[in-house]
């Protein structure tokens, strides 16, 4: 499992009274929702070594922003690691490799936020402080509220649907985590 994205005193700074017994499963509960849409299990700074394709001379590195490019290695004919291989990386999501030469490579690199946007903290707070508004799971089936003579009934799956982000939310994500999109990694070789 990993880590929450925010901590209580995160919440209470930005405002957010969180139940205190119940503070820490709440930011855990909305950054395991934060991540999930935000389409990756880390968001945090991480090392990873990913065995990936070479097509046209373009590597995708995913989790971006990409921080740094540690080492590129062939991947031999019976998918074993083979050499390093020379590649140039200029810290702009470009990176150079003789993609005449193999298939597949294996790239080590570092990924993902060292330090998280403010906007990023905030949304996982105010997510869990939604989260802390509704009611148990199985607490009554059925949910009544009256607006004047209007009178509407939710069934308990439109409750745990709101679970997830709502579209604000959404919205915010976008905004902390900027346009979403993959680093690509490409050859030196002519466009």
């Amino acid at each position: 499992m990993l880590p929450p994205l925010a901590t209580p005193p995160d919440a209470a700074a930005y405002g957010y009274q969180l139940p205190p017994e119940r503070a820490e499963a709440l930011l855990a509960r909305a950054s395991a929702r934060v991540r999930r849409a935000a389409g990756r299990g880390a968001i945090t700074a991480q090392t990873s070594e990913v065995r990936l394709p070479v097509v046209r001379g373009t590597v995708t590195l995913l989790g971006a922003p990409v921080v740094s490019v540690s080492g590129v290695r062939a991947v031999t004919e019976d998918g074993g690691t083979g050499e390093q291989i020379a590649w140039r990386w200029g810290g702009d999501g470009l990176l150079a490799v003789p993609h005449h030469l193999v298939d597949q490579v294996d790239v080590t690199y570092r990924h993902g936020f060292e330090v998280l946007p403010d906007g990023l903290v905030e949304l996982v707070c105010q997510v869990a402080f939604r989260l802390s508004q509704q009611p148990a799971q199985g607490e009554g089936m059925l949910r009544t509220a009256s607006v004047d003579d209007a009178s509407f009934t939710y069934a308990s799956e439109q409750i745990a649907a709101a679970g997830d982000l709502m579209p604000g939310e959404l919205q915010a994500l976008k905004s902390a985590l900027g346009t979403p999109s993959t680093w690509v990694v490409r050859s030196g070789g002519r466009r």
